[in-house]
């Protein structure tokens, strides 16, 4: 055995005999572990006894503003870095290089062209009846909704209007698709013409949406005053965006994130609350989620029947849950590092300190799993052995295909995050939230202000649409590491790129159980890099496969009776031979991952009679009062 392996096994041996979760003794080894001290925050009588660990999608992800698209101006050269005013994102660079290579094929761009115009008057023939409609030329994708309006496909000129518009997004797309540049350039510039054909959809203009002339016929045009009404509403109340959601409909603590527990633990960058169990036993090793901090922790507590909180607890598991502070100027140094050794670091040592258990399991979801991944590295070569199995939700470690973001991380657009961010110390949640609703402007965007400002509706009352608009600003020291390093360097999966505490990080130590989660229809985590992990870590890793996106094929209750997902016997080295070897499974993956979990989650103990521990009162209930910060 390694001699790492021999501290490890002695260290776990050392608890378990002396019985050092006896809190007091506990927290002062957290404390002899972290080595140097960070400037002092707010602390308590718990603070001082652990001095512990110091120191982040989406929809939980990169977290990258939009910023204005060039207008005019010239373009920046693309290689400084330097923002330039006019292109924020570098996007004109980008164009120019995709143009000189659709030009350098001139046949090849006029062969589009005349495709295009053959389909065109095509469809004008069959328009005017000269030979029939017979089968549309082009139809919408399964997942677009904007023409879901019978007289899209029953009235002659609305079909014509409808396939017109179609062809046209087709043959802007597919020209680029077809230049002879790199694939980067060629992504980045689809992405935002996609944007600007969104943008000019007929289903975005009054009179040329048959459900607006529909309902402005019925009401007498009173839907169009109720949309002024409604867009004045979202210039004073909204910053100016259509309001998705009927934010007086909810209040955190009261109809979301409602599971009864306790805060037992609050630093500068978290608060950990512990769940009241919910049954006479319970399994001795507890639970720990670690979620993202672009978004708030409740997502996986919306309500009773879809909260994978509440079906851990009401299954045995001592549950406990990560609570991110929403940070402000004052937080704008906090570090990466600062965010391992203050967050997951800290709250698997308190729920390990609390239950008296040699260690965990962790939960580790979108950047929050990110952030575990590279704790278990950490802990790989260390003497602590703190983490038993792991479970990952749409987590990346590989980010070489990271998905639509990528569009938003040129040189440019780096330069104009950081300013940004410089001069207020975080990056804010506005501009966040505005990036991922770019992700599928369809729905975020434009079929939100058709239903506001066209249709004269009111902003539903959803709890996740709720919970999507409770968004948190990012100090701009960790964003800034966090962009540089995981997307534009990829320096995760690369052995010895990254340290943590003059420790080099290499996934390929990682020997934990681990069962991974993706969704195949994830915008912001590709399930196909999620899989990359497989083959990255050197234990035991099951995958699973949900449907649907980032947040629906996870919160996915078996109470639902929807959805369904993959899985199989092996990992083979690609993502495409996994699914082609994989067995479909109607309904949620909840119970298959409860089974593996509760395999690893010790034997069945007496449920505690009160929450936290001497050392570790509680202090506030569940949900917290970092989770009630707005931005």
């Amino acid at each position: 055995m390694r001699n790492g392996a021999l501290q490890g096994a002695a260290w776990t041996a050392a608890k378990c005999i002396y019985g050092m979760y006896a809190d007091e003794e506990e927290a002062r080894n957290i404390a002899a572990l972290d080595g140097e001290k960070d400037d002092p925050g707010e602390h308590d009588e718990a603070d001082e006894l652990v001095e512990v660990a110091e120191e982040a999608l989406p929809p939980m992800a990169a977290g990258v503003p939009l910023e204005s698209i060039p207008t005019n101006g010239a373009a920046g050269d693309g290689t400084s870095g330097h923002a330039n005013p006019f292109d924020p994102l570098g996007l004109g660079k980008a164009t120019m290089d995709l143009w000189k290579a659709m030009l350098a094929n001139p046949q090849g761009l006029l062969a589009g062209q005349m495709e295009f115009a053959k389909s065109m008057l095509e469809l004008s023939g069959r328009s005017l009846g000269a030979s029939g409609r017979g089968e549309p030329l082009i139809g919408p994708a399964p997942d677009d909704r904007r023409f879901t309006h019978p007289a899209w496909t029953q009235n002659p000129a609305f079909d014509a209007i409808k396939q017109g518009y179609l062809l046209a997004t087709k043959a802007v797309l597919d020209s680029i698709e077809g230049a002879d540049t790199d694939a980067e350039t060629k992504a980045r510039v689809s992405f935002f013409a996609k944007q600007y054909c969104d943008m000019l959809s007929p289903t975005n203009f009054a009179f040329l949406n048959p459900a607006v002339i529909e309902e402005t016929l019925r009401t007498g045009g009173e839907n169009l005053r109720r949309g002024v009404k409604n867009a004045l509403e979202d210039i004073r109340e909204n910053r100016g965006r259509p309001a998705l959601v009927d934010k007086k409909a909810f209040t955190v603590g009261q109809n979301v994130a409602t599971t009864p527990g306790n805060v037992v633990y609050r630093n500068d960058v978290l608060e950990l609350i512990e769940y009241t169990p919910t049954t006479e036993t319970v399994y001795e090793r507890p639970l720990v989620i670690v979620p993202p901090w672009i978004n708030k922790y409740y997502i996986l507590d919306l309500q009773p029947a879809n909260s994978i909180i509440k079906f851990a607890v009401d299954s045995g598991i001592r549950t406990y849950v990560v609570s991110w502070r929403n940070p402000d100027a004052s937080m704008a140094d906090f570090t990466w590092q600062q965010y391992l050794k203050h967050g997951p670091l800290t709250a698997n040592r308190i729920a390990s300190a609390i239950t008296r258990s040699p260690d965990v399991n962790v939960i580790g979801y979108c950047i929050g799993g990110t952030l575990t991944a590279e704790m278990l590295a950490y802990l790989a070569q260390s003497e602590e052995v703190l983490v038993n199995a792991v479970t990952f939700f749409a987590a990346l470690t590989d980010f070489e295909e990271a998905g639509d973001l990528r569009a938003f991380l040129g040189p440019e657009a780096l330069s104009t995050i950081e300013r940004k961010m410089d001069e207020k110390g975080v990056l804010d949640s506005s501009e966040m939230a505005d990036t991922f609703n770019m992700l599928r402007a369809n729905d975020l965007i434009w079929n939100v202000a058709v239903n506001r400002y066209l249709l004269g509706k009111d902003a539903p009352a959803f709890d996740l649409l709720y919970w999507n608009s409770d968004a948190t600003r990012l100090p701009r020291a960790m964003h800034s590491y966090y962009l540089r390093n995981m997307y534009v360097e990829n320096n995760l999966v690369k052995p010895g790129a990254l340290k943590f505490k003059d420790v080099a990080i290499d996934l390929r130590r990682v020997k934990n159980d681990v069962y991974a989660v993706a969704t195949i229809d994830d915008h912001i985590a590709p399930w196909k890099s999620v899989y990359k992990m497989t083959q990255l870590f050197s234990g035991e890793t099951q995958f699973r496969l949900g449907h649907s996106g980032h947040i629906a094929g996870i919160i996915n209750s078996p109470a639902s009776g929807k959805g369904n997902y993959w899985r199989a016997a092996s990992n083979p080295p690609t993502a495409d031979e996994w699914l082609a070897s994989a067995q479909k499974v109607d309904g949620s993956w909840w119970p298959d991952w409860m089974r593996w979990l509760s395999e690893r989650s010790g034997e069945r103990v007496a449920a505690p009679a009160s929450p936290g521990s001497k050392h570790f009162k509680p202090k506030a209930p569940a949900p917290g009062t970092y989770v009630l910060e707005k931005a």
